[in-house]
């Protein structure tokens, strides 16, 4: 059963398992890509970076001292969201939590850390913008969102990430703390009442209260900019299409998380039975939706030879067409809506996962959709609503490939 507590200002949700001998611990802070500074874009990004492998207290790493306890410890950047995670022992997640809030609160945010990370974050860079199946979800979200913060990069690109400064990053950083929500999870053997010390030693409690992401006021996107590719290449290709999608708060979103199901790549879905069982056009796919505060994106990304990429393409925009006019079937409705709920069954059954989730969630919204909620939800969704999904993606509907057309 998931607690939920208070620690000074910060709100800390417990998922105690008295049996287990491990606990991850997560702080979820709701600054992303999208409250990047202007003309900075990648500065949360690089902030993550320097969190997670600047010397801590003069010393090693929060990532190596935790690896150092045999344990796991990753941070990711969302465009709404900064996450810390770690898994460690029962015994050494105090001391963690500790680790955790010094290199948090306190980065040593200096221009040699800073000119360090800039090179490895260009490389990274490097990586993602030539793997053609990065690199098309960057422009699938930059057409999307075009005009508005969502719409920006996580990473940056070379340009902006050149122009980041030390007075940049202590800028972001204390932005970052001073007004954006924070929360907590812990998922494990570690009971509340150590958790909750250790994030008071650690200083975590006091940071100012915020309301989450969710209870802010919607930055509404401009209209979407819709179109398809009029020129493919002559290479294998990846393929990004679809539309907006419903805000965390809306109860149409798990309406659009079934049909990511229903367009997936598991043998039960309609796609894989049309683009793989009936053309054999493509081997690698899947579709999902993601939501954030104020809207969401909905997408289907494949990978497909030149002369299949068209072929896809039109056949997810019939199948759209057909499950928007006809409904999905009873029998591929029902498989999907399964596959929705065992994968948030899988999710909580993950120590890792579950942490992250809690923390994630409570940092954008003031009630955190606990498993149980979310399974309930999944069951109340109609073969109507995921037509009415279907019937608004194929309305609003994105399309890019990369590598663009020579």
């Amino acid at each position: 059963m998931t607690e939920q507590l208070l620690t000074q200002n910060v709100p800390v949700l417990v998922d105690h398992t008295p049996g287990s001998r491990t606990t991850t611990v997560c702080v979820a802070v709701g600054s992303g890509a999208r409250h990047d500074p202007e003309g900075v874009a990648g500065a949360t990004h690089m902030l993550e970076h320097l969190v997670m492998s600047c010397p801590l207290d003069g010393g090693p790493s929060l990532s190596e001292r935790v690896e150092r306890l045999g344990g796991t410890c990753n941070a990711l950047t969302s465009p709404e969201l900064l996450v810390i995670h770690a898994q460690v022992l029962n015994e050494d997640a105090s001391e963690v939590i500790g680790w955790i809030g010094a290199s948090l609160l306190r980065p040593e945010l200096s221009a040699a850390h800073l000119d360090r990370e800039r090179q490895v974050v260009l490389q990274e860079l490097s990586a993602a913008a030539s793997d053609p199946a990065d690199a098309v979800q960057d422009a699938f979200l930059a057409r999307l969102f075009d005009g508005h913060p969502l719409g920006s990069p996580v990473g940056g690109d070379p340009e902006s990430i050149a122009r980041i400064t030390v007075d940049v990053m202590r800028d972001a950083h204390r932005q970052a703390l001073a007004g954006a929500p924070v929360a907590v999870s812990a998922v494990g053997g570690l009971p509340a009442s150590e958790l909750l010390a250790a994030l008071d030693k650690a200083g975590i409690g006091a940071l100012p209260a915020a309301p989450p992401l969710g209870a802010r006021p919607p930055q509404t996107p401009p209209p979407v900019r819709t179109g398809i590719p009029e020129r493919w290449p002559d290479e294998f290709c990846w393929l990004q299409a679809g539309s907006r999608a419903p805000h965390l708060g809306d109860p149409r979103r798990h309406a659009y998380n079934v049909l990511g199901h229903l367009m997936g790549s598991s043998p039960a879905s309609l796609l894989y039975a049309r683009i793989r069982n009936d053309e054999a056009l493509a081997y690698s796919f899947q579709s999902w939706s993601r939501s954030y505060s104020d809207t969401g994106a909905w997408r289907m990304l494949a990978g497909a030879e030149p002369a299949n990429a068209p072929r896809v393409l039109d056949a997810f925009r019939s199948l759209l067409a057909e499950i928007a006019s006809d409904g999905p079937g009873e029998e591929a409705f029902s498989a999907a809506v399964r596959q929705a709920v065992v994968e948030v069954v899988l999710r909580a059954e993950s120590q890792q996962e579950a942490a992250i989730a809690l923390a994630v969630d409570r940092a954008l919204a003031a009630e955190v959709t606990l498993p149980e909620q979310e399974i309930e939800a999944l069951g109340r969704v109609t073969a109507a609503e995921v037509a009415a999904a279907a019937a608004d993606v194929a309305r609003e509907l994105v399309a890019v490939v990369r590598p663009e057309a020579a």
